[in-house]
């Protein structure tokens, strides 16, 4: 009897750590992306996939909005799996500001996040990286968008819910 609950217990708890350190399905992550902004209206269906390469698996959720020319497309990747390709991306962060009239680049910091921001004001591009409890990793572009529209619809993600 007490070697069947051990086995009971062994199954259970090692189900419980599998899930915890499993990378979220497609239909998760599709959930952790906020489906509508103010004033903008999702441009195509959302896209999300399991992706695997090799002994690396992760999780991708892309989605698209508009609102007259402006564009905004937003790229969650859930790298819980695949640890090394989370360094490599936050790797890309060189620390470097540069304020400008006409180019901004700079660190931000949020509760369990960090990254960075730019934006180009020739260009009319603005774009937003974030880690996000060193396992997601955030993309936010925009095209003849400014940098305070994409950090306001940065603020709309509830990242406190992200599963750690």
């Amino acid at each position: 009897m007490k070697m069947t609950l051990l086995i009971c217990f062994a199954l259970f708890a090692g189900s419980s750590y599998a899930q915890e350190q499993s990378v979220l399905k497609p239909e998760e992550i599709t959930k952790l992306v906020p489906s509508e902004f103010k004033g903008y209206y999702e441009d195509g269906a959302s896209k999300s996939s399991l992706i695997k390469m090799g002994d690396i698996r992760y999780s991708l959720c892309e989605r698209r909005f508009s609102k007259t020319k402006q564009k905004i497309k937003i790229l969650l990747f859930d790298y819980k799996e695949a640890p090394i390709m989370y360094k490599q991306a936050m790797r890309k962060w060189n620390n470097e500001i540069v304020e400008t009239d006409t180019l901004i680049l700079r660190h931000i910091e949020r509760e369990n996040c960090t990254g960075w921001e730019s934006y180009n004001k020739q260009a009319g591009t603005a774009q937003i990286f974030l880690g996000i409890c060193d396992r997601f990793f955030l993309m936010i572009s925009g095209e003849n968008v400014e940098l305070a529209s994409l950090q306001d619809v940065l603020a709309t993600f509830p990242f406190q819910t992200y599963p750690k």
